[in-house]
């Protein structure tokens, strides 16, 4: 399962994650779970599962299921006597077991089952359950209505993690897996999508009945059907079948979207050994999606949202969801997590894998800068929201679990764990791990077992740091060197804080020693808060390349001198060590610097490092500074222009605001226009919310030029713009625009001094807490952004009915928000006052500094001259007065100094005077 719900989120995501930080207490996280959460255990089963037949029938009219589901199951243990199966929200006709109709219990949430007589250990029965449901989770029909009357007509499911009990009977936790089989109801000119290969479709008048059957087991979450009018295009891998199907007339669309996916199932298939062990793959779009992309067993669920033009198509691409969609086919299909608390198993190894397409599809860089992205999104969380073990059965709901953690942290962390066994035991360590537990359940123990069955070596402390524990290493770099000695002194310090949950970490890490003629590098076994080395070298080190590669999960300082910095920044072939010293030199704020980094952002080979290098620009934030972004803005790598977009917002000078403006107007990439919207609001230009509101017509990609423009406008604070958004939430404006400007709502009336806006804000925002699940998500960020306290009850009425374990988590955090900003919020705007004052003071005596360091260099170049001219008349002067030896005379050396001395007396009272001016 995937989150995220496109590409591009990742690059904003990395280049400025700090989203999650409102959420954090004044020590700067929570903790990740209330004291005295209950543990979750896993669940106990009592019979085997082993086969699922569903008989059903989507009404798209009256948007209710009815059906049968035949189980046959297999007690576990002698004497079973009745069964306990999840299913919620449902009515139950009847039950029979083997055909004979038997008594049952159904209390809205379980189906107790019974026998009617006691079963023997592993003698199978089939249990046909039939029921009718009107599901609010786990099925979904989208369709058109008076707002949407182009909306693509579909029925879809959607199980992860425990939601499957709401469409069919079942047990409806990871630990069992069966083989399964659908024969579905299909509106004629329709077609199905489900799990494992189709094998008949027979004619009934106005409909057609599909029957798919799937022969490999799996679990029940996993299993899918979806259904609507689509074009299907088939590929293929090998002799397996590799489909996608998308709405008709979307077909160029669709080809931008999957079109690599037979070359990531080769890819996947040929580094794990395991060849895509199902008989078919295919991908189908959903519209309203309530997640970016769900792995279910060789037919995918991916957001409409993936599908985009060519426009799009120059900096935005579908590979990461695909690639990571489909490594879930091994891992999370093929071996799935036996229960929650082990999801890393899923979904780091998910996430891992599609950081490994990027590496075999775009290289080296690529793949470096893209787990660093990774890695700053867990970063936001760990600092803003909480810290805790990847693995753990402390929570409330499995999908409190499905964070960074679980996602980047693990994927960053497996990468280390490569890097520390090298490629060779690393694939096969992956190999021996999928055949030893081929479609099995696993555990992390079972990992590890593997890593010491190939290895020969136990793990045990790297698991116990990384994945039971929490944290990462914070890591403080010092190298000086001694030219007398010809040694460096240099020092790896961890100065993160050891408590219960995290540790001084344990790691192997190389460092590379570059000089004049050569260079070396090193590896250090760090398992100590400081250790300080003196190292001898041939010379004196250019640059210092702590880490090459970026195999170990940290933060660094660099206390290195500006001179290593530049020439690591210039001339490392390491694209992260290049990436470092771009943030460490944007802190410097130096003339040097700047001028490096401006040489950087111009040639750099890779977008990645100019990127970092227009973000530490905007840090340095002095004329020099903007210049460089302003000669660099309209070149380049989209994604790079973007960050130069980004940069500029921190400027308020006329030039920065009129730079971006064609960037939104005109730019070629929807992106890079995105980002001038949102950095054009920051200026506070006074050309901003006129150009901004027209360019509320541009049309987009997911609608993200107007999403940046309704969050541009919250920047500029120009209270006109809370009318435009307001009519922005009415129901049939395009819906990617509309959910943002709910949230961009709620976050400008706060800014606003008038209660009036505050309380049409809150009144247009509330109605849509009863909205569908995105819009219910968005308008409960409208009223955390509000911070108003009487859309206190509206949250609290929605937490206590909804009936998505999602919303009513979001809808808490919000009301405990609100009630958090309240008494702070008049401290908490002088305070914005102020800093936005003490910005502006400070960018004009950045710049009257500026132009005094031109003069005097200018007056430097003068002064040698004049020097000169005032050291010959002087010498003329002193010769007159001296004898052949050029001494000179007693009476002449007594009238200097008289002379010198009334000249300074003289000069005693102007001095003072002066004083007192300044």
């Amino acid at each position: 399962m995937n989150f995220s719900l496109t590409e591009e989120a990742r690059f904003f995501e990395g280049m400025g994650a700090d989203w999650l930080t409102h959420h954090a207490d004044a020590n700067g996280r929570k903790p990740f779970m209330k004291k005295g959460t209950t543990p979750k255990w896993c669940r106990d089963r009592f019979v085997d599962v082993r086969h699922i037949k569903l008989e059903i029938a989507p009404d798209f009219r009256s948007r209710t299921i009815t059906g049968t589901a035949t189980l046959t199951v297999a007690p576990i243990n002698d004497n079973a006597d009745f069964l306990i199966l999840d299913a919620c929200e449902m009515e139950i006709q009847s039950v029979k077991a083997d055909g004979r109709a038997v008594d049952f219990d159904h209390d809205g949430e379980n189906l107790t089952v019974y026998f009617g007589q006691t079963l023997e250990a592993d003698n199978a029965i089939e249990l046909a359950v039939k029921y009718s449901a009107t599901p609010r989770r786990g099925a979904y029909f989208v369709g058109p209505d008076r707002g949407y009357p182009n909306k693509h007509l579909e029925f879809w499911t959607q199980g992860q993690d425990e939601d499957s009990r709401y469409w069919f009977p079942c047990f409806d936790y990871p630990n069992e897996k069966a083989t399964s089989e659908i024969i579905a109801r299909v509106p004629k000119g329709m077609v199905s999508l489900s799990n494992g290969a189709l094998i008949d479709a027979r004619d009934d008048g106005n409909h057609e009945w599909h029957h798919w059957k799937h022969d490999v087991p799996h679990v029940a979450y996993l299993i899918t059907l979806v259904i609507g009018d689509y074009t299907k295009v088939s590929k293929d891998y090998d002799g397996i079948p590799v489909d996608y199907y998308v709405p008709r007339g979307r077909e160029d669309d669709g080809e931008r979207c999957f079109g690599r996916t037979p070359e990531m199932v080769k890819f996947f298939s040929e580094t794990t050994g395991v060849r895509y062990p199902y008989a078919k793959y295919a991908q189908i779009t959903a519209a309203d999606f309530i997640f970016g992309g769900m792995e279910n067993t060789t037919a995918t669920t991916q957001t409409e949202l993936t599908l985009h033009d060519a426009t799009a198509a120059l900096d935005f691409s579908s590979d990461p969801l695909n690639s990571h969609e489909l490594a879930h086919q091994w891992f999370g299909d093929y071996l799935t997590c036996r229960d929650w608390s082990h999801a890393w198993l899923n979904e780091s190894f998910a996430t891992y894998f599609e950081a490994m397409w990027q590496e075999h599809a775009n290289g080296d860089d690529e793949f470096e800068y893209y787990l660093d992205a990774d890695w700053r999104s867990y970063l936001a969380e760990d600092r803003g929201a909480y810290r805790r073990p990847i693995q753990t059965n402390v929570y409330n709901e499995p999908l409190d679990l499905f964070d960074r953690h679980l996602y980047q942290k693990g994927a960053v962390i497996l990468h280390h764990l490569r890097k520390t066994l090298g490629d060779r035991l690393w694939w096969k360590v992956i190999n021996h791990y999928l055949t030893k537990n081929a479609e099995g359940s696993v555990i992390t123990q079972d990992f590890a077992s593997a890593i010491e069955d190939v290895t020969g070596k136990n793990y045990d402390w790297f698991f116990s740091q990384w994945i039971y524990g929490g944290g990462h290493p914070d890591f403080k770099l010092k190298a000086r060197w001694d030219d007398k000695t010809g040694s460096l002194d240099y020092s790896i310090l961890q100065k993160q804080k050891p408590d219960e949950l995290t540790a001084v970490f344990r790691m192997p890490v190389k460092v590379r020693f570059v000089y004049s003629g050569g260079e070396e590098t090193r590896e250090f076994e760090i398992d100590k808060p400081a250790h300080r080395y003196h190292i001898k070298l041939p010379a004196k080190p250019k640059w210092i390349c702590f880490d090459p590669g970026n195999a170990v999960p940290k933060t660094v300082e660099l206390d290195y001198t500006e001179e290593m910095l530049i020439s690591q920044l210039e001339h490392d072939d390491d694209v992260m060590g290049r990436v470092y010293a771009a943030r460490t030199l944007g802190g410097k704020a130096t003339k040097k610097a700047t001028e490096a980094l401006a040489r950087a952002l111009a040639h750099d080979k890779f977008w990645g490092v100019q990127a970092e290098c227009a973000a530490a620009l905007g840090k340095v934030h002095t004329t020099d500074a903007l210049e460089a972004l302003l000669e660099h803005a309209d070149g380049g790598h989209p994604k790079a222009r973007r960050a130069v977009a980004r940069a500029l917002g921190e400027f308020r000078d006329g030039r920065a605001g009129a730079q971006l403006c064609p960037m939104l107007e005109k730019d070629e990439s929807y992106y890079v226009s995105a980002e001038a919207a949102l950095a054009l609001g920051k200026t506070r230009s006074g050309v901003a919310f006129e150009l901004m509101e027209k360019c509320l017509a541009r049309e987009s990609h997911n609608d993200v030029i107007r999403s940046h423009i309704f969050n541009g406008f919250c920047e500029l604070r120009d209270m006109r713009a809370l009318e435009v958004m307001r009519e922005w939430t009415s129901y049939g404006r395009p819906a990617q625009a509309r959910l943002a400007a709910i949230g961009a709502l709620g976050r400008l009336a706060h800014e606003s001094t008038e209660d009036k806006d505050k309380t049409v804000a809150r009144e247009t925002i509330e109605p849509l807490l009863e909205g569908d699940f995105r819009t219910a998500m968005s308008a409960i960020s409208g009223l955390e952004a509000l911070k108003d306290a009487k859309g206190i009850p509206a949250l609290a009425k929605l937490a206590r009915t909804t009936h998505d374990s999602r919303i009513k988590k979001r809808a808490q955090g919000a009301i405990d928000a609100i009630r958090a900003a309240q008494g702070t919020r008049k401290e908490v705007q002088e305070l914005r006052d102020d800093y936005d004052k003490l910005k502006e003071a400070h960018d004009k005596l950045k710049e009257r500094l500026d132009k005094l360091e031109d003069l005097d260099k200018e007056a430097k170049k003068k002064r040698p001259t004049e020097s000169l001219k005032k050291t010959a008349k002087l010498t003329t002067k002193v010769a007159a007065r001296s004898g052949r030896n050029g001494k000179p005379k007693e009476s002449a050396k007594k009238s200097a100094k008289t002379s010198t001395s009334k000249k300074v007396a003289k000069r005693k009272p102007a001095s003072k005077k002066k004083a007192r001016k300044r």
